[in-house]
């Protein structure tokens, strides 16, 4: 994949940004009123205060644990949430860990554990993956072989991966050569662990 440096004008997708945004907010909503419990999925938690980010954090009484709305989620223990938040806006641009490491002042690994993480949570926010396909930061791309053309491998319970292009009426004019697939989220991070 070909990536351009960030100009002034880079602004991506602003739909993309504002969904991202959106469910940020709710993660850090104030109100009182708690979820179902991201271990036992019990119901019935009561208000336990505020967590030390001055979240409030509930109590779990089918569990006995604490918890606020980002625990279980791909976004728990992202830090610092500044720069998260402008980071939403560059995550549909197709550029660089390293450039984008530059532009907001992080190391390039965070940028690619924050992409990853972030593609997760979309995932989990849409599982038809609309807005996970919006995603080109950090995104990598594997060569299917000529072989296994007409059958890519699942690498993960749930694989999402897809064809380049796959969409494409011409892809199944193209020639013998090899492909690019798109990889998914829960594939890379099945490799990341491995």
């Amino acid at each position: 994949m070909h990536v351009r440096p960030l100009g002034p004008g880079d602004a991506g997708d602003a739909d993309l940004a504002a969904f991202l945004l959106s469910a940020w907010r709710k993660l850090h909503s104030a109100s009182h009123r708690p979820p179902r419990c991201p271990r036992c999925d019990a119901r019935g938690a009561t208000c336990d205060g505020l967590d030390h980010s001055r979240l409030p954090q509930f109590h779990c009484h089918g569990c006995n644990r604490r918890f606020n709305r980002l625990t279980g989620t791909p976004m728990a223990r992202l830090r610092p949430e500044d720069k998260l938040r402008a980071f939403f806006t560059l995550i549909s641009l197709p550029a660089s860990a390293a450039e984008v490491g530059r532009k907001l002042e992080i190391q390039p690994e965070t940028v690619a554990h924050w992409s990853l993480q972030i593609r997760l949570w979309l995932l989990a926010l849409d599982p038809e993956g609309s807005w996970e396909s919006r995603v080109q930061l950090g995104v990598r791309y594997a060569v299917v072989p000529a072989s296994v053309r007409d059958a890519p491998a699942k690498a993960a319970f749930g694989c999402r991966c897809t064809l380049v292009g796959s969409d494409s009426p011409s892809l199944s004019q193209a020639d013998d050569g090899p492909l690019l697939m798109r990889v998914c989220p829960l594939c890379e991070r099945a490799a990341h662990s491995a």
